[in-house]
């Protein structure tokens, strides 16, 4: 069994552990002095062109449950052909998963949009949320959650088994709710795009000896792929953080009557694949 790399796991008092959220806290704010890094209640103090290119990074302040945290990054940036949001990345440094997903959009998204959840191990986790600009760089937001002892993410036990005693596994769905509302949607018209599916996503990590060990084999989607006609419009490089069953909603700008269509890959090459027609008013 391969040694984790990865952040020791911290048992913690109800005292230690309030303690440890403001010591978070002040060092997230001390780190976000220099550089493109600033945390996200200081948002609305800053100047337009900064709000423009720092994602907006919605979490709990608090959740019970780390296997299966919400997650929301959005950015008011313009997604135009040659200068829009291309990548927004998704990070924990102190879990033993650091990688919460890797986002690739394109103009034809409309909007750099993603909400998600993802796992995180117990304790004060400072998120960073980082979008990459073509024309002026990385950017990056710092937001903070805290799971209590023994309600992290990380480790989770297996998945319960469906037929023949593999995981369960249901293909994927898409919804589009202003189609669902409204049955067309205006050209031009930037929309929800919901995706949906029956899916385990497992670290294959334990704590033995005080540390994270690999002790089966990962099991999760690794990649979401989103077509609109015949082109690509994102790409979502996908890790053992994701929780189970997802329900990940993107943006997507509604220019013609195409399908979207959604391919997804698993860990062992599975491939899943889902549609929905888009119709204009």
């Amino acid at each position: 069994m391969a040694e984790w790399a990865g952040a020791r796991p911290r048992p913690c008092s109800r005292r230690a552990f309030l303690a440890a959220a403001l010591a978070a806290a002040g060092a997230g704010r001390a780190a976000a002095a220099g550089g493109r890094r600033r945390r996200e209640e200081d948002r609305d103090r800053l100047p337009a062109f900064e709000r423009l290119h720092l994602p907006a990074l919605q979490l709990p302040v608090l959740t019970a449950n780390g296997a299966k945290v919400p997650l929301v990054v959005a950015l008011e940036h313009p997604m135009e052909e040659g200068h829009a949001i291309t990548v927004v990345r998704v990070v924990n440094e102190r879990d033993p998963v650091p990688s919460k997903g890797t986002f690739h959009f394109t103009p034809a998204n409309g909007q750099a949009y993603l909400a998600l959840q993802v796992r995180l191990d117990q304790g004060v986790s400072e998120v960073v949320a980082t979008a990459s600009c073509n024309r002026h760089g990385d950017w990056s937001t710092v937001g903070s959650v805290a799971v209590p002892d023994g309600a992290g993410g990380c480790a989770a036990p297996a998945p319960p088994p469906g037929p023949g005693g593999e995981p369960a596994i249901r293909p994927p769905a898409l919804r589009i709710p202003e189609l669902a509302k409204r049955g067309r949607v205006r050209p031009g018209e930037v929309v929800d795009v919901q995706l949906t599916m029956r899916h385990p996503s497992r670290t294959g990590l334990g704590v033995q000896g005080g540390r994270w060990v690999q002790v089966s084999e990962p099991f999760y989607l690794t990649e979401l792929e989103v077509f609109y006609g015949e082109a690509r419009v994102s790409r979502f490089l996908l890790t053992p953080a994701l929780s189970d069953d997802p329900l990940i909603t993107f943006r997507l700008r509604a220019t013609r009557e195409a399908p979207v269509r959604a391919v997804l890959t698993n860990s062992r090459g599975a491939r899943f694949e889902a549609r929905h027609p888009v119709r204009l008013s």
